[in-house]
């Protein structure tokens, strides 16, 4: 591959596909610039430093979770299909969750995609004050989970059909919690 063809988008993809192969410890900048066919420091020009690269590679997985969530009309299901892009995302992707816990994306991404997801529940009826905290916890379910899991691979419900039970029940929690919000919000 050529350097003017190189971009910041094939870098990360080439590093997902490393992660997902061989997992976190193979990630180099090296390994990504030897499948690439490029230097390293051809990689510079669009990537700081190995630390950037996993943000940019979290950000990426993140994001292609939020857009393999179907189209919904109610927030709700929304979520649950969020959950389980996610769910999938972390159990098919080597290391997935430990690239969570150092990957640190830049803030702008991090916004970019909060924003999409704020968005996405906003207009479903979910108000962004409960959208935020109700998307987080969701995201915790599912990273709290699939790290018992890994531990514990065969441990009693820790499988997608027990994790999607919770992540229900989760949801069912939030849907409450707001139903009850309404409630005392009517004048009465």
């Amino acid at each position: 591959m050529s350097f003017s063809k190189l971009d910041q988008n094939q870098i990360v993809r080439e590093a997902v596909a490393l992660l997902t192969e061989e997992g976190l410890d193979a990630v180099s900048l090296r390994k990504v610039a030897t499948r690439l066919g490029v230097s390293v420091s051809s990689l510079y020009w669009h990537v700081k430093d190995k630390e950037a690269l996993f943000g940019l590679m979290s950000a990426s997985i993140f994001g292609a979770c939020i857009d393999a969530v179907k189209p919904s009309t109610d927030w709700r299901q929304w979520l649950h299909d969020f959950g389980v892009s996610l769910w999938d995302a972390q159990i098919t992707i080597k290391d997935a969750r430990q690239l969570i816990v150092i990957a640190r994306p830049q803030a702008s991404l991090a916004e970019k995609a909060l924003g999409r997801i704020l968005h996405i529940l906003s207009t479903l009826g979910l108000p962004e004050a409960r959208a935020i905290v109700a998307q987080r916890s969701v995201q915790a379910l599912v990273t709290g989970w699939t790290t018992l899991r890994s531990a514990t691979p065969h441990a009693v419900g820790a499988d997608r059909e027990s994790f999607v039970v919770a992540l229900d029940i989760l949801i069912a929690g939030w849907s409450a919690h707001l139903d009850a919000d309404e409630r005392q919000e009517q004048p009465g």
